[in-house]
């Protein structure tokens, strides 16, 4: 198949743009670990994912612009919009994410804050009849306790007398 220098040239600004896009999920994926502490099985799964993201791009880059035929300039394209997204635009999505983020970790704190008051208040107001009811049921716990530790007591003795009564017999 014989393409243009034209159609080339198009092919060559896709894999660009698909490098650019490719770059861009990496900074989700960057901004993700970031805010959101995840553990290893986490981290390994979000690979996974970023992975699964960058063939389907690259499968849609190779397959719409060039009909899955595979050229070299398309990986070199491709390399070229990950460093112009690095170099140009990834300091400046990341900062605007993080406003972002910051201001609806804002936003959902004072919401939370106050939803929550009412209950804290609550708290507080409950917290000394609690207190004095927990005092007295400790209390009878430990009555309780004791008791059932000199009942038991009482009918080891029983069942010893019981048991020497039986001998004598």
């Amino acid at each position: 198949m014989d393409i243009s220098v034209t159609h080339q040239a198009n092919i060559f600004l896709f894999s660009i743009v698909g490098g650019m896009l490719i770059a861009f999920i990496y900074d989700i994926f960057r901004i993700k670990r970031k805010t959101i502490r995840t553990r290893t099985l986490g981290v390994v799964i979000d690979d996974f994912v970023f992975w699964i993201l960058v063939a389907l791009i690259m499968f849609a880059v190779v397959y719409f612009s060039n009909e899955g035929e595979v050229r070299g300039y398309i990986f070199i394209g491709t390399v070229i919009g990950v460093v112009l997204y690095a170099l140009l635009l990834s300091r400046i999505i990341m900062k605007f994410f993080f406003v972002i983020i910051f201001v609806l970790k804002k936003i959902f704190g004072t919401i939370w804050f106050i939803i929550s008051y009412p209950f804290k208040i609550m708290i507080k107001i409950l917290r000394i009849p609690c207190g004095f009811m927990m005092k007295i049921t400790r209390r009878t716990a430990r009555k309780v306790k004791r008791t059932g530790k000199s009942q038991m007591a009482r009918l080891y003795m029983l069942k010893r007398r019981i048991k020497n009564m039986i001998k004598k017999i």
